[in-house]
């Protein structure tokens, strides 16, 4: 039995790690886990509003056909919304993937990036 709570203490400091770590990464405004994560949080979004249309659990009961499709309206409307928001953060997260890498090709390539031009004329400036 002691081995099961010394396996579930470590289980726990390791669980609390991951968490803080993971939170961290997400809290960053230009981590690459922070973009992968919003977009997945919003398909995970789409396809729990997509359950709920034909759910049996609603906010308005389907009894009365007009006014009880109402709701389901709104979870199709949801789910359209945020699979939209899902395609914007997959099309930032591949511009600035593609930036990343016209900017490593130029420092091998020993050119100069336009952002370090800007830098250059700004210090000659001051």
């Amino acid at each position: 039995m002691s081995e099961f709570f010394s396996f579930l203490k470590v289980f726990a400091i390791c669980g609390t790690v991951f968490f803080v770590a993971t939170t961290v990464l997400l809290s960053l405004p230009q981590s690459k886990l922070r973009s992968v994560g919003m977009e997945m949080s919003k398909w995970a979004l789409v396809c729990g509003l997509l359950l709920m249309v034909p759910s049996p659990v609603d906010v308005l009961p389907d009894v009365v056909p007009g006014i009880g499709w109402l709701d389901d309206i709104g979870y199709i409307l949801g789910a359209i919304g945020a699979a939209k928001g899902a395609m914007n953060e997959r099309k930032r997260r591949t511009m600035w993937e593609e930036a990343e890498f016209e900017q490593s090709l130029a420092a091998k390539r020993g050119e100069a990036s336009p952002s370090d031009s800007d830098d250059d004329d700004q210090k000659e400036a001051a």
